[in-house]
């Protein structure tokens, strides 16, 4: 018996539009597989949420690996090609991930994700020689970056789909700053960017999701003018024979990553970079993820392990706190 459950994995918190500020607008669209909502305040809300929009649906099509006249479509038919510089500079920042992190991101997963069905949404679990085949083609050194030029090598197959959603949220994030915009967010539901703080000065509010009750909370935390990247276990999940899967897979096993971690949070100023980090943190486990946090630095983290216990980086002292459960064990990581 199979059972299928998708959640996304946070949210910005506010009551009503008309409750945060006057001249505001908000709209949602469905784009990069996910429900997308923007919202902006000011005289020039509503022009900014339509700048948004076009650039959320340009890059949707240009960074999709389903779309015949994309970029990614094109390259995995080809084998190689040149791509715009954009697209070339997103590839660029998930192989410098996937070298810091020694391949916890890779941007080659496609193949696997395909067998366990996460990419077409029609899930099951595949035999052991089938991921040991397709491990065959995973690796982000099967993938050479020259300038605009990308060569695939040993049949690798590229997806974006852990970098393409934090540079769009920052795309989208621009386009309403040259419209005027200066107090705004953009919700991927995993993927957050918040432009300026709200109008009446304070942070942004962004509500963790409860890896146990994915429709509630468990904590919140105050943004300006960065991001938030969440990888969670329960953002797809389906269930066969009694048995739970997740959509974040190890590149080195093809499985599911399986270490104690039901979700990972990421919140920098650079989207792209954290919304590859979210999974790439989440895959290596809380030890070894906490090491890279504070080797490479420049970003902050927040832990959910699979017994609810919340750890985060110290950066966030002062920014996080627990929602709707007065019981939480939260820990600053020293």
């Amino acid at each position: 018996m199979r059972k299928i459950a998708a959640f996304f994995a946070v949210s910005f918190l506010c009551a009503s539009l008309s409750s945060c500020a006057q001249n505001s607008e908000r709209k949602t669209i469905y784009a990069m597989d996910t429900a997308v909502t923007v919202t902006a305040y000011g005289e020039n809300a509503a022009e900014g949420i339509e700048s948004a929009e076009k650039e959320i649906y340009r890059l949707d099509k240009l960074m999709s690996r389903s779309n015949k006249n994309g970029d990614i479509y094109r390259i995995n038919d080809n084998g190689s090609g040149s791509v715009s510089a954009e697209t070339a500079a997103v590839i660029q920042t998930a192989l410098d991930v996937c070298r810091s992190t020694g391949g916890a991101f890779d941007l080659t997963v496609a193949p696997i994700m395909d067998a366990w069905g996460f990419f077409g949404h029609e899930y099951r679990v595949p035999e052991n020689t089938e991921i040991n085949r397709l491990l065959k083609s995973v690796g982000y050194g099967n993938v050479t970056l020259d300038g605009n030029n990308v060569i695939l090598g040993n049949g690798a197959q590229l997806d974006l789909g852990g970098v393409a959603k934090g540079y769009a949220s920052d795309a989208a994030a621009e386009a309403l700053e040259k419209s005027g915009v200066k107090s705004g967010i953009i919700s991927f539901g995993s993927a957050i960017r918040a432009v300026g703080k709200k109008p009446d000065g304070s942070g942004w509010k962004v509500g963790l999701t409860d890896p146990q009750s994915p429709d509630t909370f468990i904590a919140e935390i105050s943004i300006a003018d960065e991001c938030v990247s969440t990888s969670g276990s329960y953002e797809q999940v389906f269930e066969e024979n009694g048995k739970k899967y997740h959509h974040i897979i190890d590149p080195s096993t093809g499985y599911p990553a399986d270490n104690g971690l039901a979700s990972v949070s990421v919140i920098g100023g650079d989207p792209t970079r954290a919304d590859a980090l979210s999974t790439a943190l989440f895959v290596m486990g809380l030890e070894k993820a906490i090491r890279y946090q504070k080797a490479d630095g420049g970003f902050e983290a927040i832990f959910i392990t699979d017994d609810n216990e919340l750890y985060y980086t110290d950066g966030l002292e002062g920014r996080i706190t627990a929602a709707g459960k007065s019981s939480l064990n939260m820990s600053k990581i020293n």
